[in-house]
């Protein structure tokens, strides 16, 4: 009598459950949908305003790479998360095996390697390698267990993966990258639970390191020096020109002149620029609330999700978008040195799209396959 009393509450609790997933998971569709479709409208905006470039043809070479990352959201919200877990670790291993063949196999850009190019296609190899960071550590820290306040079992393993891929990057030289990389792998562990004190040591060591990497290099060197000293011509100054300049409502959508080649990039790294110009305040707080309003709702996802590897994956996809954006934003308002690291969902750079959008995919897939209850299951059998 008690079994049959109790199953229609768990089977109510469930449903609730089930409905609170799929609300959470409407509201990450909608802002996602939203700032693609600013991407695009900006994309034709910026480039579009270039001599010799039609807006129609850049509205159908976005269009292409937004079908692309639809192909990889859907991609990544379908697989089956078992499969997803077992092809993480040679994901990862491939992807950093591509960001080390950069330097031998891909072409220069201002004394950097970033891109391999494959026929017409190009990609950056650090994109995929971020994505399947993630992947590889919240495995990592799923297998460890109870043993993850450990050192040689919690941090070792989960840091060694970034470590990996920090090596591969600083032999591009891709300074900005690597320290990204290492702050989200610091990020998932910590969350995770890997103690604080494992890490002080190696921090200190790392900064010293990365310090001493970067004086080695003039272009480091002279963005270090226009942070603390921003001079009005230099990219960061004239990004912030165009962001005053947008006042409360803009010059209006098309009308922007910065975009007009003063700021470098206007298209890819320094988009917010060009949106606080032309949609002003009221754009830029558009931009701001959509990426708060995004890592809320993965908060949400995250404190529901109840299989360790399922949670770890919607928090490091979460920490992968809102820590890019976050860099991207604090470079373009003076808070930090100029690099190159686009704005999730916004830029019009077609690997960070991809990926961002397949992120997106997996958070949805995870929340659903642990709302299932049929993941641990299927881990504990094999």
């Amino acid at each position: 009598m008690t079994n049959v009393a109790v199953a229609p509450k768990n089977r109510s609790r469930l449903r609730e459950q089930a409905g609170v997933h799929l609300r959470e998971l409407d509201w990450l569709m909608l802002v996602t949908v939203a700032l693609c479709c600013l991407g695009l409208v900006m994309a034709v905006s910026v480039r579009g305003s270039q001599l010799g470039v039609s807006p129609f043809d850049v509205m159908k070479q976005q269009g292409v790479k937004l079908l692309a990352g639809l192909v990889a959201f859907l991609l990544a919200a379908l697989l089956p998360m078992s499969l997803v877990r077992r092809v993480a670790m040679p994901a990862f291993l491939l992807a950093t095996i591509a960001c080390l063949l950069v330097p031998l196999i891909g072409e220069p850009v201002k004394g950097a390697y970033r891109w391999i190019r494959i026929g017409t296609i190009q990609f950056q190899p650090v994109e995929p390698a971020r994505f399947f960071l993630v992947l590889a550590i919240s495995w990592i820290l799923a297998r460890a267990g109870q043993g993850l306040r450990s050192f040689r079992r919690g941090f070792v393993p989960a840091m060694g993966c970034a470590v990996l891929l920090v090596g591969a990057l600083l032999a591009q030289p891709d300074h900005g990258n690597a320290l990204l990389v290492l702050g989200l792998a610091s990020c998932i562990a910590l969350v995770a639970g890997v103690r604080v004190l494992h890490f002080l040591p190696f921090a200190l060591l790392g900064l010293g390191g990365f310090a001493l990497a970067a004086v080695q290099h003039d272009y480091v060197r002279g963005r270090l020096t226009d942070f603390l000293a921003t001079r009005p011509d230099s990219q960061v100054g004239l990004g912030l020109i165009a962001v005053g300049s947008g006042g409360l409502f803009g010059r209006g959508l098309g009308q922007g002149w910065m975009k007009m080649n003063y700021v470098p990039e206007a298209h890819n790294d320094f988009v917010f620029a060009i949106v606080a110009e032309e949609l002003g305040f009221v754009g830029s707080l558009f931009v701001l609330v959509a990426f708060t309003a995004f890592g809320y709702v993965c908060y949400r996802l995250v404190c529901k999700v109840k299989d360790p590897f399922l949670r770890y994956v919607v928090c490091g996809y979460a920490l992968m978008v809102c820590m890019q954006a976050a860099a991207n934003l604090l470079v373009v308002s003076g808070w930090a040195p100029a690099k190159g690291i686009d704005l999730p969902f916004v830029s019009t750079g077609g690997t960070s799209l991809m990926f961002c959008l397949a992120a997106v995919g997996l958070i949805g897939n995870a929340a659903r396959t642990d709302r299932s209850g049929e993941f641990s299951s299927a881990v504990v059998s094999q």
